[in-house]
């Protein structure tokens, strides 16, 4: 359990940064990709433009200068007349390089990408010439690749690191809540193993009275065999790892479990129960079936004002087990919370109850350890319905 808290708590934080790292990371990338867009097509217009500018002054179509500046070496300028004759020496104009429509024009050249400038040249109303300029853009692609590869890289990095120091924060934070459940389970464990020796000794007393008070004195008996059975359960359940555990199952008769259970449940509650079933053998365990039973009808006599419908049945392979009442009844959201532990349905009555919130938590422990399944419903007309299913023996 605490171990997948751990790794829970460790991915959550990794998750986080993993998060922030493709969003600033997505959004660095696409800003830089912008930039160097724009920054490929102004030094493109601005050689365009410039040699626009030169042809204007001398009126008349002249080829660009050579030029010696080293970071305009991958920058091809050419000049056409208005029939698309080059002006210059054709030998030195890659054939790509050539007027186009748009002002900017992407081309797909050798598999690179290449983006062209066109600018039309007039004077006095005339056209003189044709200026393209045009670079290949597979630097800024580059460029753009590697920083890929160092966001990919780093981020995958920096989330390993993350999920590492979280594991290792979450262990210390956790530290303490399991050195309080290790206690809590301990605390239990030997609170069920020292439980064994005075039930001994009430046995043995209970089996002289039983030689005067037969009836009674096998009440009785039946009742510490119940208690001794359920102390090694609780045992069970103290010691199961992770919140788990699993009982051994046999052939139980569930009708005599409900009315084993509901004669507690009079006694010792005062509940008024009404039991309705037949014949209903079920696979699993008898005492651990009664103590979840005794859980769900002390609820009946604290929140169910005391009556009771227990009914068994065989439904769909299974054996229905539902205890019906009528009572204040419980809000539809809290049907599956009410199963954690420590949780009361009525938190302002837990002074007047004595209740601890662990009742119906360990009956459906009890229940799922069996095979079973545990759900609460809504009675109709009013109150609440607690169902179990076990296995059909």
């Amino acid at each position: 359990m605490f171990r997948s808290l751990r790794f829970r708590m460790a991915a959550s934080h990794a998750a986080v940064l993993a998060i922030i790292l493709i969003t600033l990371g997505g959004a660095g990338q696409w800003l830089l990709s912008r930039s160097l867009d724009r920054s490929v097509t102004s030094e493109i217009l601005t050689a365009a433009r410039e040699q626009a500018t030169r042809i204007v002054e001398q009126r008349e179509a002249t080829p660009p200068p050579d030029s010696d500046v080293p970071s305009r070496a991958g920058l091809r300028v050419a000049v056409f007349t208005p029939d698309g004759q080059i002006v210059g020496e054709p030998a030195e104009i890659p054939v790509w390089l050539h007027p186009y429509g748009p002002e900017i024009t992407n081309l797909l050249v050798s598999g690179e990408e290449v983006r062209v400038a066109t600018l039309e040249v007039s004077s006095g109303g005339r056209p003189i010439a044709s200026v393209v300029a045009g670079r290949s853009l597979a630097a800024e692609d580059n460029l753009l690749h590697r920083v890929r590869l160092l966001l990919l890289f780093g981020g995958g990095v920096a989330v390993l690191a993350s999920l590492t120091a979280g594991w290792w924060l979450a262990g210390r934070a956790v530290r303490p809540v399991q050195r309080a459940y290790e206690a809590q389970a301990g605390f239990a464990a030997d609170a069920s193993h020292e439980l064994r020796t005075p039930l001994t000794f009430i046995r043995s007393g209970v089996e002289v009275l039983a030689e005067r008070d037969p009836g009674l004195g096998n009440e009785v008996l039946r009742e510490i065999d119940y208690l001794t059975g359920l102390t090694q359960r609780l045992l069970l359940l103290a010691r199961a790892q992770r919140g788990t555990m699993t009982l051994d199952r046999g052939p139980i008769d569930v009708g005599e479990a409900c009315r084993s259970a509901a004669r507690r449940s009079e006694k010792a509650s005062g509940n008024h129960l009404t039991l309705e079933g037949s014949e209903a053998p079920a696979l699993g365990d008898r005492i651990a079936t009664e103590a979840a039973l005794d859980a769900i009808l002390e609820n009946v006599g604290i929140h169910g004002d005391g009556e009771a419908l227990l009914r068994w049945e065989p439904v769909d392979g299974a054996i229905l087990i539902s205890v019906q009442d009528h009572g204040r009844g419980l809000a539809p959201d809290m049907h599956e919370v009410v199963f954690d532990r420590f949780t009361r349905a009525d938190p302002s009555r837990a002074r007047d109850t004595g209740g601890a919130g662990l009742g119906l938590a360990l009956a459906r422990t009890l229940v799922q350890a069996q095979g079973g399944s545990m759900w609460l419903e809504d009675t109709p007309g009013g109150g609440l319905t607690a169902k179990i299913s076990l296995p059909a023996g």
